[in-house]
């Protein structure tokens, strides 16, 4: 489902009609529970990171606002919609610069001409880390360790994301509180994604949007 156009009433409604959920789960370490697919646990021991996307609603255009109750320390942020065979390509994350060429191959007209491909909120750190799929860095991905605003975030705490598209902004919120942009220059279609480790859980859900940015 592609949702586009500017904030409207007909957009608000579709919103409240479509509740967000995470229908694609990659990794052995991560599972929904008591068949609710807004919220995803993290069962894998060790330093693995397993992938939650919410693949069926689609981001185009205007703006869009999810908010995410987490517990621990999560990834929380947007990227490209994927065929859904690519999920299931052993080891895959948006950061695994082993699949970037695969990940390149899947680029569609709806990209648009942006570079900024994944984009993801640290929650331990309050730091950035973003991708073109194309090894800016030797790594793969460029970790922006610095931005005005920046906070960490942990259990109990609720991270809105305000995706832009107008304007080509990933904002951070904190328990209803703005901390500031983390990532310009963002066009063409995204979905909002989280990654978790053990023992981390997040739940998404629709957030009214923020009385600033409306």
């Amino acid at each position: 489902r592609y949702v586009s156009g500017t904030t409207t009433w007909l957009s608000i409604l579709h919103r409240i009609d479509h509740p967000l959920l995470f229908d694609v789960l990659v990794g052995a370490g991560i599972e929904h529970r008591n068949g609710d697919e807004s919220r995803v646990y993290g069962t894998t021991s060790g330093n693995v990171s397993n992938t939650a996307v919410s693949s069926s609603y689609i981001m185009t255009t205007g703006l869009h606002f999810a908010e995410f109750e987490i517990t621990g320390t999560p990834f929380i942020g947007v990227a490209r919609p994927m065929p859904k065979l690519i999920y299931e390509r052993e080891n895959f994350s948006y950061f695994n610069t082993y699949l970037f060429d695969t990940l390149l191959a899947a680029r569609t007209d709806g990209w648009g001409d942006g570079n900024v491909h994944a984009c993801q909120y640290f929650c331990r750190t309050g730091e950035t880390i973003w991708t073109c799929f194309e090894g800016e860095r030797t790594d793969g991905y460029n970790w922006v360790w610095g931005w005005e605003g920046k906070e960490s975030s942990t259990t109990g705490d609720t991270i809105g994301i305000l995706l832009n598209l107008d304007e080509g902004t990933l904002t951070v919120y904190k328990n209803n509180r703005r901390l500031g942009v983390i990532k310009d220059g963002l066009s063409g279609s995204y979905c909002w994604y989280v990654r978790v480790m053990e023992d981390q859980t997040v739940a998404i859900r629709r957030g009214a949007f923020p009385n600033a940015e409306i």
